[in-house]
């Protein structure tokens, strides 16, 4: 259940010489420890509005893959996932001026000769 609650307080926003936003730090008018129980830490959104005021909006958790690598190539890799199954990521740069098609044709084939079934 989501819960909205209203603090009192100072923004200061600390910029550097080019006017860009370093850090932006909260002043209570009174101690919070009545409004919240415990601490938090997440990540989000913060944005600060045209008339002043902020808005927070906290990332969801995320779920990070846990995948074991099996072997890698110049340009990728093959991993197992932790859901019993094979990944193969590749990727090119297009500045570095090669072939595509052969080279991902080429180390996607490598890469798949080490799966053992």
């Amino acid at each position: 259940m989501n819960k909205s609650i209203t603090i009192n307080g100072v923004a200061v926003a600390t910029t550097d010489e080019s006017n860009k936003l370093i850090c932006i730090q909260f002043l209570p008018d009174d101690e919070l420890a009545s409004v919240l129980e415990q601490g938090s830490c997440s990540n989000g959104l913060l944005q600060l509005l045209r008339n002043g005021a902020f808005d927070y909006t906290a990332s969801k958790s995320r779920v990070r893959a846990n995948s074991t690598l099996l072997r890698k190539s110049a340009h990728g890799r093959l991993s197992a996932t932790k859901d019993d199954a094979y990944q193969l990521t590749l990727k090119v740069f297009k500045r570095e001026g090669i072939d595509v098609k052969e080279t991902l044709a080429r180390e996607a084939f490598e890469l798949l000769q080490s799966v053992v079934l």
